[in-house]
């Protein structure tokens, strides 16, 4: 019972996400001015994001279908009257710090990289030459695959954009959120994340091709039906994980492919009849994991469209399977939650999000049955792992916005 009761408490506060970024927006002004001692000139946020399906696709000029939730990173934001830059974060009580003359200290690791990265980045782009001091807050969970540090990133590009009036289109914007991913991380990510962050509208999906870096928005209203997450509470750095080794894997396979197939020349010509051009069983499964969830999002922004389901669960299973056993990118508590809730009528289908090798899993459940649904899921988890998987349900927001 203790497990329900806290469920319908997140619910019910994700049933006012409008009322709940006001209050986010309203905590980082009163806490820039505390530690600053001045407004903000520019307040930011930008939201996480679900992938409902198309993962390790973006990367390889793939497709996939994603969405912002209402989970969002808060930029508060001023020009300094130096070269200076100093960055506070609520979620770690830190203060990071870098100069525009200097690359980042050694010293500086984990979340200080990304919004200082961000500011050398945008002062290079835009010639900048003044620093700034600036306040993060927000409630993207950190490290469980909703993109916590793509929303930074595009938080806090947005918050300068505004303070030094800068023209700055909104795909550059992007692009400069993803140089950060891989100058100062050394992570070589896909689009995926920043972009959705930055496109997103309410209550849509988004179709989003990445060859031709474009998007179309989808109804995502499957009426009785809600997008639930379980956290499996493993967290891990994409730069400590396979992740830019899948990279390189995929890369080096279709180089194989193109050697021997004059009709191949980039990833989206691949077909699954290409694949045996690929003589390493290992290689060629990356490959087929690309190529079959590609197919998987196409069919999948079908099912929504039409309404149904359970064929979009079935799309979803599929392409869970296809990330364990062709890409390699999951862990045993991400399957055992997949498999808890195949064994669930409720659950029209479930598969593991995001980069993998921890995070969370997404489920497609019957709104009516979600308490249901996690009293028969978790058991089995806490069985094996010792805790409760954390849940939540996530309603489709709007992208990246200035709030002054």
């Amino acid at each position: 019972m203790r497990r329900a009761r806290s469920l319908k408490r997140i619910v019910a506060d994700l049933e006012r996400p409008v009322e709940m970024l006001e209050e986010l927006v309203h905590q980082c002004s009163v806490g820039f001015i505390e530690r600053y001692g001045q407004p903000a000139k520019a307040i930011a946020s930008a939201p996480g994001r679900i992938n409902v399906i198309g993962e390790h696709t973006d990367y390889n000029e793939g497709l996939a279908l994603s969405g912002a939730i209402d989970r969002w990173v808060v930029v508060a934001l001023s020009p300094r009257g130096d070269r200076q830059i100093r960055v506070y974060s609520e979620a770690f009580n830190q203060e990071a710090t870098a100069s525009l003359e200097d690359p980042i200290a050694n010293e500086v690791v984990g979340w200080g990289r990304i919004p200082l990265g961000t500011g050398l980045l945008f002062a290079e782009l835009a010639a900048v030459d003044a620093g700034f001091d600036a306040l993060i807050g927000g409630n993207v969970p950190l490290g469980a695959g909703l993109s916590s540090s793509a929303a930074l990133e595009v938080a806090v590009l947005n918050a300068l954009r505004h303070a030094f009036d800068i023209s700055l289109d909104n795909l550059e914007l992007v692009r400069t959120a993803q140089g950060v991913e891989h100058e100062h991380l050394g992570v070589k990510t896909g689009l995926m994340d920043q972009y959705t962050s930055q496109f997103a509208h309410r209550k849509e999906l988004m179709l989003v091709d990445f060859r031709t870096v474009s998007h179309e928005y989808i109804e995502a209203s499957l009426k009785g039906w809600v997008w639930l997450l379980l956290d499996s509470g493993v967290r891990r750095q994409l730069a400590d994980s396979s992740y830019g080794a899948r990279v390189n894997e995929t890369r080096v396979a279709l180089e194989r492919v193109v050697r021997v197939i004059a009709e191949v020349s980039s990833f989206r010509d691949l077909k699954e009849e290409h694949l045996a051009a690929v003589d390493d069983d290992v290689l060629r499964r990356r490959l087929r994991h690309y190529v079959t969830e590609n197919d998987r999002v196409q069919q999948a922004a079908k099912a929504i469209t039409a309404g149904e389901p359970e064929a979009l669960g079935r799309l979803l299973r599929a392409s869970h399977v296809s990330l364990r056993d062709d890409y390699a990118v999951s862990c045993a508590e991400l399957d055992v939650l997949v498999d808890a809730a195949a064994c669930w009528d409720e659950c029209a289908g479930a598969r593991m999000m995001g980069g993998g090798f921890g995070g969370c899993t997404i489920n497609l459940v019957r709104a009516s049955a979600v308490n249901c649904f996690l009293d028969h899921a978790c058991p089995e988890f806490e069985r094996r792992f010792g805790h409760t998987p954390a849940a939540g349900i996530f309603h489709l927001v709007r992208g990246a916005y200035v709030h002054q």
